[in-house]
């Protein structure tokens, strides 16, 4: 091959491997994609606020409010995630993301004219299907233009969305719930909107100038393939099948930290579903006071702990990232199970906050982590699909189970507050001792040879 015919591939295989951006910096995609992360909760989880007035209004059992924030919304959740795993790991990813957000923006603004259960449901449907996208795809684009020893810090800030989305849904919606309930607002009434129904409009539309800045402000960086294991040719995608033996054959370690992972969303979901409730039924506080007490707990809790991810993961290099990563999740989850045990059960509301405020803080050291193995141990068109099957069980058993699990037990305790509190620790403490010691075995299953997905030093 002639010098000149050399030069002209290297300077094709450099521009393959430049990150193409329409932004100025990477910083720029972390903190879009964290503000549409935290969106996605905050449609996701107001529903939490609004559990009276809508189990009034539609007259439905607990039960059916178990199924409408866990099972039914995450298994489409979780199902819509396999399918679109093969779009995030061949396809445009920056363009699925900006029409997904659309769709779930208007999905939840939908939420506010259902008339009905199955209304209701059916429109929740259609905000889990969208945002099934956001996280695999995100966390893809991530591993794309930061070497693996900054991965960790870019995904801990992304993975603050869960708390400041979750935090924005119960202070928000509590606020927004209660203007919208005063009695000089005769708008809504003139117009047959329940308050419930009001909320639910004004949270979702504004996902639509969301998924305008990312259409039209970012770029789709070029994938990087590095690493002699699993690499394939830039058009070529593996198979399902060679993902399956990547995951579980050749890193030993994903079958355990998938579990320990399962078992921590479970606890997640289950506070995120019920604590707001259990403030209101054992100490009889308004929704707009729960809002104001629980968002601070949760907000300063989940950014904290997220912070502390990050700065944990400032101590790892490239060759220890992933041992490393996994024992700092199993540490904090070990000091997570007497919060998660403790913080339904004691008399007081203020202990009870506190309580919520450290279960967040230490699940979320291990939320803003969970996603760094597997953007460091798998190849660049496996991680996908690897993301989306980790999203797929976490959301099909962790959101199935956990709130419908608890509402379950609750009506067969008595459906009290006090069953309620019961019914959250049994749940709650169960889900982080088993993650703890999942957790463990996951790092002590970490061989010591360096990932093969390890990137070039001179990445951001």
């Amino acid at each position: 091959m002639s010098d000149h015919s050399m030069s002209s591939q290297s300077a094709a295989d450099a521009a393959r491997m430049t990150p193409a951006v329409s932004v100025g910096h990477p910083v720029y995609i972390v903190l879009l994609f964290f503000v549409c992360f935290a969106f996605s909760y905050l449609d996701r989880q107001v529903v939490s606020i609004l559990v009276q007035p809508i189990k009034q209004s539609l007259a439905l059992t607990d039960t059916q409010i178990g199924l409408l924030q866990g099972f039914s919304f995450t298994i489409c959740y979780a199902t819509a995630g396999v399918f679109v795993a093969r779009l995030v790991d061949r396809g445009n990813r920056v363009k699925l993301i900006a029409a997904c957000i659309a769709i779930w923006a208007i999905s939840t603004a939908a939420c506010g004219f259902a008339s009905n259960f199955t209304e209701l449901l059916v429109a929740r449907a259609g905000t889990a299907v969208a945002e099934a996208a956001l996280s695999p795809a995100a966390l893809s684009i991530f591993s794309d233009i930061f070497a693996p020893r900054r991965v960790a810090r870019a995904s801990s800030v992304f993975m603050l969305g869960p708390y400041v989305g979750g935090g924005a849904a119960l202070f928000g919606g509590g606020m927004l719930l209660s203007a919208a309930a005063d009695h000089r607002n005769a708008w809504l009434s003139a117009h047959g909107l329940a308050p419930w129904q009001a909320v639910f409009v004004a949270v979702g539309l504004p996902g639509l100038l969301l998924a305008a800045l990312v259409a039209f402000t970012v770029r789709e960086p070029a994938r990087r393939e590095a690493g002699p294991h699993g690499a394939h040719r830039h058009d070529e995608m593996p198979s399902l099948r060679d993902v399956l033996v990547e995951l579980f054959v050749r890193n030993r370690f994903c079958l355990p930290y998938f579990a320990a992972y399962v078992a921590l969303i479970t606890l997640f979901y289950s506070h995120a579903a019920w604590f707001p409730t259990l403030l209101m039924r054992q100490f009889h506080l308004a929704p707009k006071v729960v809002g104001q007490m629980a968002a601070p707990a949760y907000m300063i809790g989940g950014m904290l702990g997220v912070g502390c991810a990050g700065l944990l993961a400032t101590r790892v290099t490239d060759d220890t990232a992933l041992r490393k990563v996994l024992g700092f999740s199993a540490c904090a989850v070990a000091l997570l199970a007497p919060a998660a045990i403790a913080m339904p059960l004691v008399a007081s509301s203020e202990l009870a906050l506190v309580l919520y405020g450290v279960s967040a803080l230490t699940a979320s050291i291990a939320m803003g982590l969970a996603p760094v193995p597997l953007q460091i141990a798998m190849p660049n068109r496996m991680r996908g699909r690897s993301l989306a099957l980790l999203v797929f069980m976490t959301n099909a058993i962790s959101g199935g189970v956990g709130p419908l699990s608890v509402g379950y037990l609750n009506e067969h305790l008595g459906a009290t507050g006090a069953s309620l509190g019961m019914s959250l620790a049994i749940v709650g403490g169960a889900s982080a001792l088993a993650s703890a010691m999942l957790y463990a075995v996951a790092t002590r299953r970490v061989t010591g040879r360096l990932s093969h997905c390890q990137q070039e030093d001179d990445r951001p």
